[in-house]
């Protein structure tokens, strides 16, 4: 095994620890709604973007194999790829709401608590997305790769600054779609 594999090796356990755990946020969140599903009023723009996390969880622990092939680390690079790490925990904190009690809960009203932050959260893991390549790579993402961080750093911006409900219902929806065809497009195959 060549240094460079190991060194990546060992920078990895890390990120996939802390992305591990960002998974664990959302399936227990999953978990809180099925316990209290009697005293729930659900809103679909929350679970569609619960879902949606997992996926971008799932996409970056894939995209991060391909990290293998950096020879050289620096605690620049690395720490970017912290970064990218915390910032998509800290967003699926916040995904789907603590249910404490038994009083019942509204998740559009649990939502909306947390949109700004959510969403400001969401932002972040975009930027550092790019920077991640700059940093890295030393040139921003190929022309489809950041079309697709354009598109998704607006939807986020709006939705971060509007409480309009029918805009988060079609933001989630379309965000849904928009992370698969990313996925799908870029992202098939590993390597």
């Amino acid at each position: 095994m060549s240094a460079s594999a190991e060194t990546f090796d060992y920078l990895a356990v890390f990120f996939s620890i802390i992305l591990g755990l960002a998974v664990t946020e959302i399936l227990q969140g999953f978990r809180r709604l099925l316990i209290k599903r009697d005293r729930l009023v659900l809103y679909l723009p929350a679970l569609l973007w619960a879902a949606i996390l997992l996926a971008m969880q799932a996409q970056a622990w894939w995209a991060m194999f391909g990290l293998r092939e950096v020879t050289e680390w620096t605690f620049g690079m690395y720490a970017v790829v912290l970064m990218q790490t915390i910032l998509l925990y800290m967003v699926s904190g916040l995904a789907l709401p603590e249910m404490e009690g038994d009083a019942e809960l509204d998740m559009q009203a649990a939502y909306f608590a947390q949109v700004r932050p959510f969403f400001l959260l969401m932002l972040g893991v975009v930027a550092v997305s790019v920077l991640k390549d700059v940093v890295i790579r030393g040139e921003l993402p190929d022309s489809a790769n950041f079309a697709f961080h354009g598109g998704f750093a607006a939807l986020a911006t709006i939705a971060a600054m509007t409480r309009s409900a029918w805009y988060h219902r079609i933001c989630a929806m379309f965000a849904a779609v928009f992370v698969v065809v990313y996925i799908v497009t870029l992202f098939d195959h590993i390597g």
